[in-house]
């Protein structure tokens, strides 16, 4: 493909539907629609006002949702409890051409197995996690991590301009795997729970860990002090 068609097939809109349309969904959504892709959502909410507002036709019902439209590019934005029972309820018979699968969340080993395990074997499949969400990324998304692996792409201009979506708006793409990510999203969680849980305890303790604090503290001032007379004692009998 030469420059000329890469620029072309960039910049052509993607429709993308998105199933779940909470909070971090909707905060993807406006970047994308001012971007000037068209989107479509379906929830197990009624969001259909808000959609109307951001321009986003919204579907209550999953056969409709799939039925409306030749998606480029199906975005799922559930929750880790409910993607087994979202993905089982698709009536994937319905879509016209071959989609890539794009899912959002937070861990990707487990939701890489599903996707493999549920989705035809026709459709690509693409685990992403944006390292960010609607605090981080008000400001834009320039220089914030953008994690994804292609697990089972094989139209890559639809996997490629999806992508694009986050790397024009700054984002530091990172290819890794899923295995791997998770890895080392549990080392850094680990770390980061740890030391939260001690400042709370340490800088706003509850009343049992201030009484043992300070109990602990009457010990070792007791210990400390039974300690400095053995010394002295000890040398008084040298120097006597």
């Amino acid at each position: 493909m030469n420059e000329t068609n890469d620029v072309f097939s960039s910049s052509t809109p993607l429709n993308i539907g998105i199933i779940g349309f909470g909070p971090f969904a909707q905060f993807l959504a406006k970047t994308m629609i001012k971007q000037g892709h068209i989107l479509f959502a379906t929830s197990r909410s009624d969001h259909s006002q808000l959609c109307s507002q951001l321009g986003v036709k919204f579907f209550k019902e999953m056969d409709p949702f799939l039925d409306s439209n030749n998606y480029d590019v199906i975005l799922i934005s559930t929750s880790i409890l409910s993607l087994s029972q979202v993905l089982s309820s698709i009536p994937f018979h319905l879509l016209r051409q071959r989609t890539l699968f794009v899912d959002v969340l937070s861990v990707k080993e487990y939701p890489r197995q599903l996707l493999l395990q549920v989705l035809p074997e026709e459709t690509d499949v693409l685990c992403t996690h944006p390292m960010f969400g609607p605090e981080s990324g008000k400001n834009g998304w320039e220089g914030l991590a953008f994690m994804y692996e292609k697990v089972r792409i094989r139209n890559e201009d639809t996997c490629s301009r999806f992508l694009q979506i986050f790397r024009s708006e700054g984002c530091r793409m990172v290819e890794m795997p899923c295995e791997e990510h998770d890895r080392q999203a549990a080392r850094s969680q680990f770390l980061t729970h740890t030391i939260g849980y001690w400042q709370k305890w340490i800088l706003n303790p509850h009343p049992w860990i201030q009484r043992a604090l300070r109990h602990l503290f009457i010990w070792y001032v007791k210990k400390l002090y039974l300690l400095f007379h053995i010394v002295v004692s000890l040398r008084r009998k040298i120097y006597i």
